[in-house]
């Protein structure tokens, strides 16, 4: 019964702890784009930290083992949805004065 569980416990953590790191650096990169331009460096940082931040989390976590067993199966946590990314802004096409033809007097 131990054999069983053991891998299904630690793949259900596994699973929490990409959902924890992926909802965080969504989140994050989310609110920095709000207050100002992104760049790789910090893109890179927030990945970083929000994988430690992810491990620290999914090290708490409980897993009910009776609700394992019955079910047999681990239950996938819903993926985080990148934010949408906003179209740079177009220039507006330049208006072009038409004169109009002098007439013939």
């Amino acid at each position: 019964m131990k054999d069983k569980l053991k891998p299904l416990i630690k793949e259900a953590k596994k699973t929490a702890q990409r959902a924890i790191h992926q909802h965080l650096a969504v989140q994050l990169k989310e609110i920095t784009s709000k207050f100002g331009e992104g760049s790789k460096k910090l893109d890179k940082k927030i990945e970083k930290e929000a994988k430690k931040l992810a491990r620290k989390f999914a090290k708490d976590i409980k897993i009910n083992k009776e609700g394992l067993l019955k079910d047999n199966t681990v239950v996938k946590a819903p993926e985080a949805v990148a934010p949408k990314a906003e179209a740079p802004a177009k220039p507006a096409p330049k208006k072009v004065a038409v004169k109009p033809a002098a007439e013939p007097q």
